[in-house]
């Protein structure tokens, strides 16, 4: 009997050697898996600190911002009907906007400061309920008035011709290369009500934002936050990005004013309303 458990105690030993031996490799496979993955974190950790160290470098200074933006806000229209006892419209709710970006040559007209290239791209329109959103570059000879150039409009990108001096050909996207003038743009909103039609003709019509009260167009169906990236590069081939991000200006809760009174105007001015950010 003692040497039958012998053997079966000696069995059991060599059966339990390799379930022994798994279990090792499993954790000496584990440790080095933990191990590998603690040093990915630590070198995506060491990158991610250092490129936030290289942009905080890159920054260590403005160099463009945007300090004023002025946005004025209305509407239009084409007349589908003539010599008839109602009003057949095609309606536009129209943004012109006026970017200023400061570019700091206080101490004169450097590489630094100045614009080789500009381009906007990265349309987004968000929060829109109704209609058919598009953003295009506005003449500013043209500023506060619809004035759509189906070829200014911003689809993918549109990139700027920058001049130094001379007159400049404002039917075009066009900005001077130290900032002198404007990024001018036009937001424009059509197709918010189908077959509107205006029978009230008591009173001459206006073609302005009283005709989104008329046509029974709500503001709150085609409020909009309209965001958009521009990309500069400097003369010293630096990159710099911003991302503006706009309200399309419907109603003043302060004044009580708003579009269905005709139009309505927003200007804001400060310092770094949208900074750009050096990236290269």
């Amino acid at each position: 009997m003692k040497k039958k458990t012998l053997i079966i105690d000696e069995n059991k030993k060599q059966s339990n050697i390799p379930v022994k031996l798994i279990v090792t490799i499993a954790l000496i496979i584990l440790c080095i898996v933990m191990i590998v993955y603690t040093v990915k974190i630590y070198v995506v950790n060491e990158k991610f600190a250092d490129s936030v160290s290289e942009i905080a470098r890159l920054n260590s200074k403005t160099v463009f911002s945007i300090d004023r933006i002025y946005l004025y806000s209305s509407a239009d229209a084409n007349s589908n009907e003539t010599n008839k006892p109602i009003w057949d419209l095609d309606i536009f709710q129209f943004t012109d906007i006026a970017l200023y970006i400061n570019n700091r040559d206080e101490s004169g007209v450097t590489y630094e400061n100045t614009i080789k290239t500009l381009t906007i791209d990265n349309v987004k329109f968000n929060g829109l309920e109704t209609g058919n959103p598009k953003l295009y570059y506005k003449n500013v000879n043209d500023f506060a008035k619809l004035d759509i150039n189906e070829e200014n409009e911003i689809k993918d990108s549109k990139e700027f011709n920058i001049v130094n001096s001379g007159d400049a050909d404002y039917t075009k996207p066009v900005l001077y290369s130290n900032c002198q003038n404007p990024i001018t743009l036009e937001y424009v909103n059509s197709e918010m009500k189908e077959n509107t039609t205006i029978s009230d003709i008591s009173q001459p019509l206006t073609y302005d934002g009283s005709l989104l009260q008329k046509s029974g167009i709500s503001l709150n169906s085609i409020k909009c936050n309209l965001s958009f990236r521009v990309t500069i590069v400097n003369n010293y081939n630096q990159k710099f990005v911003a991302t503006v991000y706009i309200d399309i200006p419907l109603e003043d809760s302060f004044t009580n004013e708003s579009i269905y009174n005709g139009s309505i105007v927003k200007n804001m001015e400060n310092t770094n309303i949208v900074k750009f950010i050096r990236v290269e």
